[in-house]
């Protein structure tokens, strides 16, 4: 059996569906207020822009010098980068510690390479330097081998043994 609605309630549900229609149409938010419009973005200081743009470029030359540089030289721009990134309010702990890391890790590889050289030279002197130094840089990036050291520096005692000898 169906119920008879009055006809008052079939006014209504007729007007609710007609608003309901004439909301759709006006874009389809139905009683909803339009959104506010965007706040107006604060004009950028020219300040900051020149500061970020110079961490920036400070960031490209120490990457690059960490490539083709020395040691000092690109630890010195790796510390040029870090200030004005902090002065830019920009600085990045986990790129500087990458690269970082990159830098004490090529000192070491060419530190190992200049033992190598020094010992194919019978050079004790500048074998031991190159061993200290790479002992330094790998106990920094906790990278040091006990191992290896201690080979390096038996190698490097034996050409000290044949001097004595001669």
């Amino acid at each position: 059996m169906a119920t008879r609605l009055s006809p008052l309630a079939v006014l209504g549900l007729a007007a609710a569906l007609l608003l309901a229609a004439v909301a759709q149409d006006a874009g389809g938010q139905t009683g909803r207020t339009p959104p506010a419009p965007a706040a107006p973005q604060a004009p950028i200081d020219p300040l900051q822009k020149e500061l970020e743009r110079a961490a920036a470029v400070n960031l490209s030359v120490a990457r690059k010098s960490i490539q083709d540089d020395a040691f000092y030289n690109a630890r010195v721009t790796l510390n040029v980068w870090k200030i004005s990134a902090l002065e830019a309010g920009i600085f990045d702990p986990k790129i500087y510690d990458e690269l970082r890391k990159q830098l004490y890790e090529k000192s070491i590889r060419d530190n190992l390479r200049c033992i190598d050289s020094a010992i194919a030279r019978h050079d004790a002197v500048n074998a031991n330097q190159c061993l200290r130094i790479y002992q330094l840089h790998s106990q920094e990036i906790g990278a040091f081998d006990s191992r290896k050291h201690e080979e390096l520096r038996n190698r490097i005692g034996e050409i000290r043994k044949k001097e004595r000898q001669r």
